[in-house]
């Protein structure tokens, strides 16, 4: 597919782009293990694409 001129095509980071492996409620609960990390990207057409992370060595990854 061929890309408009000026326009860059979305890279992710071979990084961490999260850690940790749970999430502190907002109100007084104990904490949840969190079992899936995604990053959603929204498309101007109205499409998303799910991005999976993978959690490895106690950080969230890209695929």
């Amino acid at each position: 597919m061929a890309q408009p001129p000026g326009d860059d095509v979305l890279v992710v980071p071979p990084i961490p782009l999260a850690s940790g492996n749970v999430l502190e409620p907002e109100d007084d609960g104990p904490p949840v293990r969190i079992t899936k990390v995604e990053v959603v990207v929204s498309t101007e057409d109205g499409g998303e694409l799910r991005i999976p992370l993978t959690h490895r060595h106690g950080a969230w990854w890209a695929p």
